[in-house]
């Protein structure tokens, strides 16, 4: 049997510290929430190259006194839990006492400190879990702590962090982070000697959101409050015609703090699902108050994920929360649609006050009393769920290819003629359209065959190929400018595959504060759903590095989107010499037996095994 040793104090400290700093990032995370716990209004996260060989974070919070600086350096030493009992209400953002310790293990720290009653402040520095000087100094208030070296002696760590840029925007995703969990805090974010984010800590979600998201993203939100079972629901998510092709943009916060959970993103989906095509995912951010002793923080060493006393509770009031947000502000919609036909009477002098008070009511939406309200006198139709209805104008001959999703009045889009791109030659090789099943499948047969075709998907890969075809790399001046807004990550992935959307067509100039102007675009591009396109493009930058993939295959996915977005959608109302023709296109093209995504469009079940099934074979 191996003999079994006592690992030193010092390689203890480095295994320990693994679990709590993983990078960068996680240090800012950790500073930062001893700052909120601190009472910090004001809160100033600086780092260069990364955050690698330089992190500083200043609040002007409480701060320690002299003989309490050394204290916060060791190992299970903390203000914010005395016993066994505080381990059941837990309010305060940090409270292992594991973070400074952890961080001073694997760097060289110094930390100055003041309280606001002492004439004089602190200066402690640490290194490799050892302390080099304490000394009184002159200071401001609060707490400034500047991390050089991160890793400085665990090389292994050290060559497993990304690039400077990769670990910058990482740090930069956990600031937005805190401050969309901490409102109330002004936050200034500082990355290599440029300021890039500052907020007002004026109390309000709506603020934080439009600070580090940007007017457009606000702009597409629905507000959500909601209360009931202990649980208080508040925040915005998106609007169903403002979903995103991934989860990148849900943001979920417990008791103000940021946390990953499978249950409430359920949830939130589960709320969307008759609302928002498969494939897309809504945008939010959700804040839930929940009692800490029904919450239980201390399930990981990050402290991302939590556990409820009741998922159950969770589950249905946040998915209450969204639903009625989002029929609420269906209302709203509605009601605005109407309002020209009552605007002379709302505004008439000579109207009574009870024919203001009727038009009124049009206008005002009401929340349900009661989650059991709800769900009795007020059951989810599948009417109640479709999204507003702007226009029911049908689609012009001109416009029935390309189709922007911000456009899209209705599940229910009505195609006046076949698409153009759909072959209309005749060929002996017709099919017999029989009907069409869930407006999704088209129903045929031939000879011996019974024949299903997925209208979207067959539709989409005629596009894509058609798309494909009229691709030129040469670009086109737009009239005005296209002004887009993008989180760091994805702003930082545009502007390194800059070439490699220059080469495709589409040119673009990175602006200050996350901004991207777009001058030029491709023809084929040009009257699709430019922002939405734009915005996946980002993503696959961002998750594959953009200068690696290449023209060719960042286009392909390009045009994937645009095919998507301008072919028939399953559940849309088409007409059945539209299915007829598509039908007979894909039946005579065998190149057309699978969509850009894969999908296979067409299947076939012959005479034998129907029959088979009803005992005649």
């Amino acid at each position: 049997m191996p003999k079994i040793n006592i690992l030193d104090k010092h390689v203890a400290e480095l295994i320990a510290a693994g679990e709590v700093v993983e990078r960068p990032a996680s240090v800012i995370k950790e500073l930062v929430e001893n700052s909120v716990d601190a009472g910090a209004k004001s809160v100033t996260v600086e780092i260069m190259g990364g955050g690698v060989s330089f992190m500083r974070v200043s609040d002007d919070g409480t701060g320690l006194a002299f003989s309490e600086a050394p204290k916060a350096f060791l190992r299970n030493a903390t203000s914010k839990t005395l016993n066994k009992e505080d381990l059941e209400s837990i309010v305060t953002m940090g409270f292992r006492g594991e973070a400074l310790a952890s961080v001073a293990a694997v760097s060289k720290i110094e930390m100055l400190t003041k309280r606001p009653e002492e004439k004089t402040g602190t200066l402690y520095r640490i290194g490799g879990g050892e302390e080099i000087s304490h000394i009184e100094t002159g200071c401001p208030d609060g707490t400034t702590i500047i991390i050089r070296e991160l890793f400085y002696n665990t090389p292994a760590r050290l060559k497993f962090l990304k690039k400077d840029i990769s670990e910058a925007n990482a740090v930069a995703a956990v600031v937005d982070k805190l401050v969309l969990a901490h409102p109330h805090i002004s936050f200034r974010f500082i990355r290599d000697n440029k300021i890039v984010r500052i907020t007002a800590g004026d109390g309000k979600l709506y603020s934080a959101i439009y600070s580090v998201f940007g007017k457009q993203f606000a702009a597409s939100l629905v507000p959500v409050e909601f209360s009931g079972q202990g649980v208080k629901i508040g925040g915005f998510v998106s609007s169903p015609l403002f979903c995103r092709g991934n989860r990148t943009m849900q943001y979920f916060f417990v008791n103000s703090r940021p946390i990953k959970s499978l249950k409430i993103m359920a949830a939130l989906e589960e709320a969307y699902k008759s609302c928002i095509p498969t494939g897309k995912y809504p945008a939010c951010v959700l804040v839930a108050e929940i009692d800490p002793r029904e919450v239980d923080v201390n399930v990981h060493p990050a402290k991302t994920e939590v556990r409820f006393s009741d998922e159950n509770a969770v589950f249905d009031m946040v998915y209450f929360a969204v639903k009625n947000a989002l029929l609420n502000a269906q209302n709203v919609k509605e009601a605005q649609i109407k309002m020209p036909e009552y605007r002379p009477a709302l505004f008439s002098e000579s109207s009574s006050s009870t024919e203001k008070s009727a038009h009124q009511q049009v206008l005002t939406p009401t929340l349900n009393a009661s989650v059991a309200e709800f769900i009795v006198n007020k059951p989810l139709t599948a009417e109640s769920e479709e999204l507003p209805t702007i226009s029911e104008t049908p689609i012009s001959e001109h416009t029935a290819v390309s189709i922007p999703i911000t456009e899209r009045v209705s599940s229910s889009v009505h195609i006046e003629r076949p698409p153009p791109e759909i072959s209309q030659t005749p060929n002996p090789y017709r099919l017999r359209i029989i009907g069409e099943l869930w407006k999704t499948y088209i129903i045929c047969e031939e000879d011996e065959n019974l024949v299903m075709i997925d209208k979207h998907a067959a539709h989409e890969r005629i596009r894509f190929e058609v798309l494909k075809k009229e691709l030129t790399s040469s670009s086109q001046l737009l009239a005005e400018s296209i002004f887009m807004t993008f989180d760091m990550r994805c702003y930082d992935a545009l502007r390194q595959g800059r070439e490699v959307l220059l080469d495709s067509g589409i040119e673009i100039i990175p602006l200050d504060n996350y901004v991207i102007e777009i001058i030029a675009l491709p023809a084929v591009l040009t009257g699709s759903d430019v922002e939405a396109v734009l915005h996946e493009v980002a993503e696959i930058f961002a998750e594959s590095n953009g200068s690696e993939i290449g023209t060719e295959g960042i286009f392909n996915e390009v045009l994937h989107r645009i095919a998507c977005k301008s072919s028939m959608k399953a559940g849309d109302k088409s007409l059945i010499s539209d299915l007829e023709t598509l039908a007979n296109t894909v039946w005579n093209d065998k190149s057309i037996r699978f969509c850009p995504h894969g999908r296979p469009i067409i299947t076939t079940i012959n005479r034998r095994e129907i029959e088979k099934n009803f005992g005649r074979a």
